[in-house]
């Protein structure tokens, strides 16, 4: 009679057990009640539960009167028992001797279908009693009332898990559309620093880290964009040549902690730097981020760090575009710039060459860039004379378009004085050297033409030497006067007069034409200018200009113009 009311109380017991058990689906709260009905029901001090992990052993899910660093620890299970065991009956191994060492005793298996669902382990009780044969019963009667509860609370733990990491992956997208958006709409500001700026605030606020550096590809290297957190001295550690080539080199993230070159790792970790993520587009890495540890002290996980890498990579995508744009906005501003100061150049040279009885006189100019150094002009002294002048200032665009300018000005001013040639040359050598640096100069070859007695009075002041051609076809060349201008202060220069009679073709040139360059890196030099002269002779000022520079062209067809090119012929009639 006693036994039977004792079975009664047992089976009571385990139907308020399957009821306790069955009424949640909190894995948590299924094992706590696994372990502590037996541990009071028995008087057991410890006791443990491993659950099944895929793939990965079994891991300790709950314990009693255990330390508690035991929870999460792995464990493999080579020889799995498949009913209620004591620890010393089952061959020595790893897990064995771990249980044993922490006081379990008694191990009962949980089994669903075959499955092996995990592991139930239990101390010795507070009195001195072993288990008997019916507790034993009763134990693995709980293991097998317990298996579909804890078989449903690793589901429902999983589904938890599952829609934790399907929530976070929302929230991560949701973030990701949200700073894209942001990012798009900054973009419409054109300004790669704000960019910059919103990526950083973003991920700081995001992955809850205080330090951020974004460094940036730049001609081969990289250049510190942004520093928060860390002191910028520090930050430019990273710049150092060995470093630089192997971040540029990162195709996934880093850790700093497992970063095996301790020259990298020991910077990363002075700088407070948890890990590191490429920023690639089309797979190149294009810049860096480097991020502190977080504020929860919690590490990184894979998926914030693929979180990161696509956050990084759309983010080099605006800022590239945001360069691009910027680029292209100063390459537009720059060029505007440029045709303004093209048309205030050509509004300093004439815009014809006079025209005077008794003479013909061509000009041409061609600048290599929008704006050049070459300069000619032919300016009315009086009813009788006129001042010619060609000239080449060193170097050429903007730079020596400004120096030319200085001269035009120069020449302009003193053209009326009634000075000899030779002194006014003088005066504007003085001018050019002080207003230009040192390492500017300028060659130029200046005239006066009396139309009235046919007489041109010359100074060359380091010029190509001018050919004047006479009808027959021979011809001198035009180099008497002294150094370039702008080489000293104070400079002697001489003049020459002589007479022009019908026929006589003066042909001006600069170095852009005797230089011009062709395919075999030939010059196209003085004695090609001499045939074009002796071969167009007949056609008049015009044509011998015109036929010089046809054939400077067809002689580098195909090669960039290297210099700006100016040609100008007077001719008497």
């Amino acid at each position: 009679m006693e036994t039977d009311l004792h079975e009664k109380y047992e089976l009571q017991a385990l139907f308020d057990l399957s009821k306790a058990l069955n009424s949640s689906l909190n894995l948590k709260t299924i094992l706590d009640t696994i372990l502590l009905t037996p541990m009071g029901k028995l008087l057991i001090a410890k006791g443990i539960v491993l659950v099944a992990k895929d793939g990965h052993g079994f891991e300790v899910e709950a314990l009693k009167g255990l330390a508690r660093n035991m929870l999460g620890r792995v464990v493999e299970i080579d020889a799995f028992p498949d009913g209620p065991t004591y620890l010393k009956d089952l061959p020595p191994s790893a897990w064995q001797a771990l249980l044993s060492k922490n006081g379990i005793e008694v191990v009962i298996p949980i089994l669903h279908d075959g499955k092996e669902l995990g592991l139930i382990g239990f101390g010795k009780k507070v009195v001195p009693i072993e288990i008997t044969d019916s507790e034993m019963d009763y134990l693995h009667s709980l293991s097998n009332i317990a298996a579909t509860a804890v078989q449903n609370g690793v589901i429902f733990q999983q589904l938890n898990t599952s829609n934790r990491k399907l929530e976070k992956k929302v929230q991560e997208l949701n973030t990701l559309s949200e700073i894209v958006r942001e990012l798009n709409s900054t973009l419409s500001s054109l300004d790669s620093e704000r960019v910059i700026n919103l990526l950083a605030y973003s991920i700081m606020g995001e992955m809850m880290v205080n330090r951020c550096l974004i460094f940036l590809g730049d001609r081969g290297g990289l250049t510190l964009s942004l520093s928060k957190g860390v002191p910028e001295e520090q930050a430019k550690e990273f710049l150092k040549p060995e470093l630089v080539e192997q971040l540029q080199g990162l195709n996934e993230p880093i850790f700093a902690t497992s970063e095996p070159d301790e020259t990298l790792s020991k910077t990363l970790s002075d700088a407070g730097i948890a890990v590191v993520v490429p920023m690639l587009v089309e797979n190149k890495p294009k810049g860096v981020l480097a991020l502190g540890e977080k504020i929860t002290r919690l590490p990184f996980v894979k998926d914030e760090l693929s979180f990161l890498s696509i956050l990084g990579s759309w983010s080099m995508i605006s800022i590239e575009t945001a360069r691009l744009i910027e680029q292209e906005l100063q390459k537009q501003k720059l060029d505007e710039e440029l045709r303004i100061a093209s048309d205030i150049q050509r509004q300093l040279l004439p815009e014809t060459c006079p025209s005077l009885d008794g003479y013909e006189i061509a000009a041409i100019n061609y600048p290599s860039l929008h704006v050049g150094g070459d300069y000619y002009d032919c300016i009315k002294k009086n009813d009788d004379e006129y001042v010619f002048c060609i000239a080449d200032v060193s170097g050429k665009g903007a730079p020596a378009a400004l120096i030319m300018s200085n001269l035009q000005a120069s020449l302009r001013v003193m053209v009326d004085a009634d000075i000899p040639l030779n002194e006014i040359v003088q005066k504007i050598n003085k001018i050019i050297y002080t207003n230009t640096p040192f390492d500017k100069f300028i060659t130029a070859f200046f005239g006066v033409l009396n139309v009235k007695n046919g007489e041109i009075t010359y100074v060359n002041a380091g010029h190509n030497p001018p050919y004047l051609y006479h009808a027959d076809l021979s011809f001198r060349t035009l180099d008497c006067g002294g150094l370039i201008l702008g080489m000293m202060p104070v400079v002697a220069y001489e003049q020459e007069t002589l007479s022009l009679v019908a026929g006589d073709c003066l042909v001006m040139f600069t170095d852009g034409v005797s230089e011009a360059m062709n395919a075999e890196s030939e010059e196209f030099e003085e004695h090609r200018i001499e045939k074009c002269v002796s071969d167009s002779y007949a056609m008049g000022a015009q044509g011998v200009m015109q036929h010089l520079i046809d054939e400077v062209e067809a002689f580098s067809a195909g090669m960039p113009q290297a210099d700006d090119i100016t040609v100008m012929v007077i001719r008497a009639l």
